[in-house]
């Protein structure tokens, strides 16, 4: 009787440390399920009728979590795992936590300092003014996101420090490492960025570069950085390095958000690389985002990319692209969707190669950059649910 009772109070006490440890913990579990019909006018030669997952937010499921250190410090941590509700499997094959891995210590007065897989303050800055957040990525991102205003720019083996926001404004700054013995320097990426945020105006200024690794016939898998592939830069995978600039802006008057970007992306080459000059591509944007009195939201974009006559190419690439957004919310977690888009691309472009020229195709958004167009036209349709958890 009496070793039950030992037991019995054992158990309140662990108990009660359990609910203590609890207590002062801050998990969360979160996430987004989003699939829905999407049909495509040609990939590669036919049209396409299919379920797709991720079209208005990416599907994922994530943790993260913070511990008041004190004096306003604050350890942090965040895993995020996307993953494709149509059919289950990971979104990045052989990654788990493809999406985001990363720790690090947040300090009101000195900013926060994170380790691990993670976005670059080119893309955070950036990505709240660029074409996600009025047209989705999927369908609105940039010819292939070839300057990386979607989420298909990661950071592997990253240190990034995010200042405070002093009087509206704010830098950050992240370096990466290749992690490669006898190949110091190669492999890494290295990001600036400055954002000023005033009343209705919000501007950001960014940079990154990233570095490709020892096996350059093309990108090496095993430099730091992942960023989008398709025909569009398929030619210029062997560069030593490619270079990002961008600049974007938004006002908000009322419920009407109006924007525009512009950025410049250089693949530069070296005696490795399978082409020679320096590739360039250009673009600019405009976007429009309305939010209704009703459940209703609607976003606009207008894109223009090209690039410049390098490589024996005079007829050099373009790519003009209207994407449009309907969304019905039902709460402030679920809501259905209809995007439309259409891109129109003319003139040459570099095949793998390097060398060979080849027409330009169509690819929307950044749905489509392994399934892109025969020719120089696409047409993309998706109708969709998205709920969050």
């Amino acid at each position: 009787m009496k070793q039950n009772k030992l037991f019995l109070l054992g158990g309140i006490v662990l108990s009660g440390a359990c609910g203590t440890a609890v207590a002062q913990s801050n998990v969360t579990v979160y996430g987004i399920a989003d699939a829905g019909l999407a049909y495509t006018s040609n990939q590669k030669g036919n049209s396409n009728t299919y379920v797709r997952s991720g079209s208005k937010d990416g599907s994922r499921l994530g943790f993260k979590g913070t511990e008041d250190l004190g004096g306003g410090t604050q350890a942090l941590f965040q895993l995020e795992a996307g993953y494709n509700i149509d059919d289950g499997a990971a979104a990045q094959s052989g990654s788990l936590f493809n999406r985001a891995a990363f720790i690090g210590l947040a300090d009101k007065r000195y900013g926060t300092l994170t380790l691990g897989r993670q976005y670059s303050p080119y893309f955070a800055f950036l990505n709240p003014l660029g074409p996600v957040p009025a047209v989705t990525g999927a369908t609105g991102a940039h010819a292939g996101d070839i300057d990386g205003f979607d989420i298909t720019v990661r950071h592997n083996n990253s240190i990034k420090y995010i200042s405070p926001d002093w009087r509206g404004a704010s830098v950050g700054l992240m370096v990466a490492s290749g992690e490669q013995a006898g190949h110091t320097g190669s492999g890494g990426a290295m990001s600036a960025a400055v954002k000023y945020d005033t009343g209705a105006w919000h501007h950001a200024l960014a940079y990154q570069v990233l570095k490709n690794g020892p096996n350059q016939a093309t990108w090496d898998p095993t430099t730091s950085s992942s960023f989008s592939k398709s025909p569009i830069n398929v030619g210029y995978l062997s560069a030593k390095e490619v270079q990002y600039l961008a600049a974007a802006t938004s006002y908000q008057l009322g419920a009407v958000t109006l924007g525009g970007n512009l950025s410049n992306v250089q693949y530069r080459p070296n005696a490795s690389s399978r082409f020679q000059g320096t590739a360039i591509f250009n673009t600019a944007a405009l976007l429009a985002n309305w939010k209704t009195a009703t459940p209703w939201q609607f976003g606009a974009g207008l894109a223009y990319t090209r690039a410049t006559k390098a490589n024996g190419v005079q007829d050099a690439a373009d790519y003009r692209q209207l994407s449009f957004q309907q969304t019905y919310w039902f709460s402030k977690r679920t809501a259905i969707y209809i995007l439309e888009a259409t891109q129109h691309a003319r003139g040459k472009t570099l095949a793998a190669d390097g060398v060979t020229q080849i027409d330009a195709v169509a690819l929307v958004g950044d749905s489509q950059v392994s399934t892109p167009s025969s020719n120089g036209k696409q047409n993309v349709f998706m109708v969709g649910v998205r709920h969050a958890f």
